[in-house]
């Protein structure tokens, strides 16, 4: 195979060793996982022609992504990650490490191990991160081995470099055992607000478990179930599909006025496709208010079930922190932590296996 390699002249201000070689991750033999494929080479979660369609929140945040990754197999004894971030980022109820940081993990059949957690170098003056950010992993292990390198969740990248010594050999990485990904859709939450590393959010979780790949379009304070999304979903192949939108909804009304016309439109185009129906998980923030959006999504279960739908299913939110601690689930009373993450994940998978026939 024929491996493209970065301009020898790039430099760093830093001291690397001169023999390192650089290549294009975007480039085979590697992979990227949970981006759309746009022919600028764009790291960015939609289509770039169909931003137009979407509200400014959306267009920014397509370029914030969410936990894509960077698949390959190396049997390199060391791995230099190099990326420009597109912005500082210093949300302060969000460690820098899960809204900017990467992950790197190899992965084998059914299993991942954590190599290391890419922690961003943050600014001088303490606001935010550096833009660029650079990180020698040593990697361990003999033979070849496959790896999947995780960006940010709340934070693009417009460069990226993966560095080996000399005459590494370089190959594909490893495919998941469900190719096409499970496909979520939502809120804060869903992209991953606020893990305290990329792997840490629940849909990563869920995807871990389940050998899947994943397309994570959680977008903050943005998913409010538009229909150029529905569409855009209602195209895409996917294993299963997790609607999770409740959150970003102003009311209930408007809920009513989106979320049974977002599923049809997702059904219409894919009749079996698995689906999950999830209502928001931080409840007792306000109970009443929140009782009467779960009703709404309740019933574009019920009219599913009624019309005949057998691959469909509701998870109410308010089950998802279970019953005890269900404070220290809460970064903000909103956004889950690591612990909330855990939890969501615990109650959604055995839904997730069930659909999905393991």
């Amino acid at each position: 195979m024929n491996i493209e390699k970065i301009d020898p002249n790039f430099k760093l201000n830093e001291s690397i060793p001169a023999d390192t070689e650089f290549f294009d991750p975007r480039r085979a033999p590697f992979s990227i996982w949970g981006l759309a494929k746009n022919d600028e080479g764009s790291y960015c979660r939609l289509p770039l022609s169909m931003l137009p369609e979407c509200s400014e929140g959306v267009q920014g945040l397509a370029f914030h992504l969410a936990g894509g990754c960077v698949r390959f197999s190396t049997d390199a004894s060391q791995l230099r990650a190099v990326c420009k971030l597109r912005c500082a980022g210093h949300m302060a109820h969000f460690a820098a490490s899960g809204q900017s940081g990467l992950e790197l993990v190899e992965e084998t059949n059914g299993n991942i191990r954590a190599v290391q957690t890419l922690v961003p170098q943050l600014n001088p003056d303490g606001c935010g991160c550096a833009l660029e950010q650079s990180r020698l992993i040593e990697l361990k292990g003999e033979g070849m081995r496959s790896y999947a390198l995780y960006l940010p969740l709340y934070n693009g990248v417009t460069e990226l470099l993966i560095g080996l010594p000399p005459k590494s050999r370089l190959e594909e990485g490893r495919t998941p055992a469900f190719e096409k990904p499970i496909l979520f859709y939502g809120s804060s939450i869903t992209q991953g607000g606020c893990a305290s590393k990329v792997c840490n959010a629940y849909t990563h979780v869920l995807a871990r478990r389940l050998d899947a790949a994943l397309c994570n379009l959680g977008f903050s304070g943005n998913g409010c179930g538009e229909q150029v999304m529905a569409r855009y979903i209602a195209s895409l192949p996917m294993s299963a599909f997790v609607l999770d939108y409740d959150h970003n909804a102003p009311d209930a009304a408007h809920l009513e006025a989106t979320h049974e016309r977002f599923f049809r439109i997702v059904r219409e185009a894919q009749p079996d496709l698995p689906i999950a129906l999830i209502s928001k998980p931080d409840f007792d923030i306000d109970p009443e208010g929140n009782a009467a959006r779960r009703a709404v999504i309740r019933r574009t279960y019920e009219h599913a079930l009624a019309a005949g739908d057998a691959r469909v299913r509701f998870i109410d939110g308010e089950t998802l922190f279970g019953t005890t601690e269900r404070r220290d689930c809460l970064v903000d009373g909103t956004h889950p932590n690591d612990l909330g993450f855990r939890r969501m994940a615990d109650a959604i998978t055995p839904v997730l296996r069930e659909l999905l026939g393991l």
